[in-house]
């Protein structure tokens, strides 16, 4: 099996899309290898953290973006296992703001919708 990595770095309202001619196997592409499972929305918030620290490291994001989406993370983490209606209103807040921070950096808009997707969808 070979492994590729790509990446495309988007400015303002710019889309990035693939075109694929032949494809022998599996592909896993985008937000997927990162969705959570229903069970698992804490660990898809702590894949997510892995990933912005990683973009961080690379010089993809800044310091201060960083830290401002490690908030939103730990109001998300905190907010779980939404029991209520309270709860559920911090996690999906917090989630549509880190949604915001990230809206701009390539990947992370569909890694962040992908949870998000997730955490709504099971009605957390």
């Amino acid at each position: 099996m070979t492994s590729f990595y790509q990446q495309f770095n988007t400015t303002g309202n710019a889309s990035v899309g693939n075109q694929i001619g032949q494809v022998s196997g599996g592909l896993h592409q985008g937000a997927g290898v990162y969705a959570a499972a229903a069970g698992d929305l804490a660990g898809g918030l702590d894949r997510l953290r892995d990933t912005l620290n990683q973009a961080h490291r690379r010089g993809e994001i800044d310091a201060a973006t960083l830290a401002d989406a490690q908030h939103e993370l730990d109001a998300a983490e905190a907010a779980l296992p939404a029991t209520d209606e309270q709860q559920r209103g911090q996690a999906r807040r917090a989630l549509r703001k880190l949604s915001g921070l990230l809206s701009g950096v390539a990947g992370f808009g569909a890694q962040v919708a992908t949870v998000l997707s997730t955490f709504e969808g099971i009605g957390a």
